[in-house]
């Protein structure tokens, strides 16, 4: 009941958002990864898209789902993979890049790795933006606060994340505290005679 309370509500949360499920199967009988659409343990999806490990038969042996080569600023995984079958894992890249992962025990002996081409669905309009490159914004990741540099004096501020959508506006004569934003990709404009954007990170 509880794992189903818990599926209901990212379900809820990826039609609000407008996000997308990926569904890997986990297929104990043959040690492999797949997807159902293309049979492939290799998938590419969008950046803000959720990944979901789901068993295709009965675990009858442990596996892992363990991350090996990430793109740099990703979140590690690591997830033991064994009965119930109810059991699951999810994972919402906060980077793109190739994400290469594998169950460890089975990686060697039966080829057991799998890849997910996580790709940034606004790069076609992000490319068209001239980032700031005498701003800089730091520590980058960063989780609580975030310090300006190469800005002279307070300035006005907004916030956007990854779909160009307004998440926060505000005056700053260097530090910025972002701990109630959610984890993600943003763009900062500092605002003034031109239009400076900042890429950074929160984690």
């Amino acid at each position: 009941m509880k794992n189903l309370m818990i599926i209901a509500c990212l379900m809820f949360s990826a039609f609000f958002s407008r996000a997308t499920i990926h569904v890997v199967r986990v297929w104990d009988g043959y040690y492999q990864f797949f997807e159902e659409v293309n049979f492939s343990s290799d998938i590419t999806i969008q950046l803000g898209d959720t990944v979901q490990w789901l068993p295709y038969d009965p675990p009858a042996m442990v596996h892992t789902i363990t991350s090996t080569n990430i793109p740099v600023g990703a979140t590690p995984f690591d997830q033991i993979w064994q009965a119930p079958a109810d059991t699951f894992f999810q994972y919402i890249p906060q980077v793109a890049g190739l994400y290469e992962y594998e169950c460890t025990p089975h990686a060697t002996s039966h080829n057991m790795v799998g890849t997910i081409n996580v790709v940034d669905p606004t790069a076609h309009v992000t490319s068209n933006i001239v980032l700031n490159q005498d701003i800089r914004v730091y520590p980058n990741p960063a989780a609580n606060v975030i310090e300006l540099t190469g800005v002279e004096g307070e300035s006005d501020y907004v916030i956007f994340d990854i779909n160009g959508k307004k998440i926060m506006v505000g005056t700053s004569g260097g530090s910025i505290n972002i701990a109630n934003l959610v984890d993600g990709i943003y763009y900062i404009e500092i605002v003034g005679d031109r239009r400076d954007f900042i890429k950074f990170i929160k984690q």
